[in-house]
Formats: structure tokens, sequence, C-alpha cells
């Protein structure tokens, strides 16, 4: 009876180990998703902040080339409808990218903790 206990036991501590390792890896993987969107957010704020200013002074710039606020700004509407433009083009190239960084973020294994685990099953083996 105290054999089976003590294997009860060791089981036991087998699966809540297991179970451990599993929430930390799962908390590692959604940290890791929620600091790259944290910074692609931080990104697309600076990115839009920047294009906002940018095409402010685009816009005076034109201003004072084709002598009309009017023309000036439109100019740079037609520049920004431009840009759009490639972008929506561009569309299944930047889905890919975005899916792929994700899909590596998703499937980044630790190689050296599966060699460690590896490695202590095969001497458990070649103790026993």
């Amino acid at each position: 009876m105290d054999f089976i206990s003590k294997w009860k036991d060791k089981i036991a501590h087998y699966v809540d180990v297991r179970l451990s390792l599993l929430k930390l890896g799962f908390i590692e993987k959604t940290s890791n998703i929620l600091s790259y969107l944290i910074f692609v957010f931080i990104g697309l704020f600076l990115g839009l902040s920047i294009l906002l200013f940018v095409g402010i002074a685009l816009g005076e710039y034109f201003a004072a080339v084709f002598s009309s606020r009017t023309a000036g700004f439109m100019t740079t509407v037609g520049f920004y409808a431009i840009l759009l433009i490639c972008l929506f083009g561009l569309r299944k190239a930047i889905i890919t990218a975005f899916s792929s960084v994700f899909i590596r973020i998703l499937t980044s294994g630790n190689t050296e903790e599966d060699r460690e685990e590896m490695e202590e099953s095969k001497h458990e083996k070649e103790v026993k």
C-alpha cells in the first residue's frame, strides 16, 4: 500500500508541475502578444501624429506654391488618396506580414527547455 501511495504522490506532483508549466507557457505567449500589440498601438499613434503634422505642413507649403490654401490642401489630400490606394492595393501583402508575425510569436518555442526536458526523460529512462 505504501508503494501505491508513493507513486500516487509522484503522479500528482508531476501533473501539478506540468499544469504549472502549461499555465506559465500560456502567460508567456499572452504577454508577448499583448506587448507587441501595445508597441503597435504606440507606433500607430506616433505615426498618425507625424502624418497629421506633415499633412498640415505640406498643405501650407502647397498653399504658398499655388497661392491658394484650397489648392494646397487639396493637393495634400490627393497625396493622401494616392497613399490610401497604394495601401489598399498592398493589403494582402500587409495582412500576410502581420499574420506571419503573430504566427511567429505564437509558435516560438523555448528550444532549450524542450531539449532539457528530453535529456531529463532520457536520463530517467536510463536510471530505471
